[in-house]
């Protein structure tokens, strides 16, 4: 799968880049840019300490992938080597999920990848226009986004009121995650790279129905999460 190509994993200041070894550098790099392109902005402006495992790298590798990171992420970074105390045992495709006396630990060193349960922002109060709401995992806003306003995350977005500002649920690709709100008016919603555009005027929703959106053979699908009763 795509997604297994490469992968991150997060712990403060240190971002560990995962690559498939079998895979050749051109695909890696071509795997990179696009997740770098829909999370990348969950590193900006940090200070990176860059660590890789799996593929093997020469110096000018080095410095192609290290350049990309810090254009498309627009952080810095402070080094960038081979991760040399996990082997490459250490597969992207073994990132499963824990065990459950293991979970807290993992879920701190492991680049979000789960959708029913995982790290989770709770955002309190309004997310007004300008205002951008991110995180690599799922995020519950506890109030309404304006129009303006902006939700990104890597996994689940749930708005308890109102969404009428842009939504990104599964920044990192994953078509898997939902966007879900009591009221479901985006300006724009996406899922992955999946886009679907607001409804027309005429189709406008009269009161408060909590709907669903999620992915089903490349296209948005939206459905009422609650049985609507007459």
């Amino acid at each position: 799968m795509e997604e297994s190509i490469v992968s991150f994993k997060a712990k403060g200041n240190e971002l560990i880049l995962v690559m498939r070894e079998e895979d050749d550098f051109d695909r890696i790099l071509e795997s990179l840019g696009r997740k770098l392109d829909s999370s990348g902005r969950f590193f900006r402006g940090a200070s990176l300490d860059v660590r890789y495992r799996g593929k093997k790298l020469n110096e000018e590798q080095e410095r192609i992938i290290s350049e990309m990171i810090a254009e498309k992420a627009a952080a810095e970074i402070v080094s960038f080597s081979e991760d040399e105390d996990h082997p490459e045992q250490d597969d992207p495709r073994d990132h499963e999920e824990p065990g459950r006396t293991r979970d807290k630990l993992r879920m701190k060193l492991l680049y979000f990848r789960g959708l029913e349960e995982g790290m989770t922002k709770f955002h309190r109060g309004t997310v007004r226009s300008g205002t951008l709401v991110s995180y690599e995992g799922n995020v519950v806003i506890l109030g309404d986004v304006n129009p303006g306003g902006e939700v990104v995350a890597a996994g689940n977005v749930v708005v308890m009121g109102s969404l009428r500002g842009l939504v990104h649920a599964g920044a990192d690709g994953n078509k898997e995650a939902i966007v879900a709100a009591l009221s479901l008016q985006p300006t724009q919603l996406r899922i992955a790279d999946v886009i679907t555009r607001p409804p027309d005027s005429g189709e406008q929703k009269q009161g408060i129905l909590p709907e669903i959106a999620f992915v089903k053979d490349d296209m948005v699908y939206i459905e009422t999460f609650l049985p609507q009763y007459k």
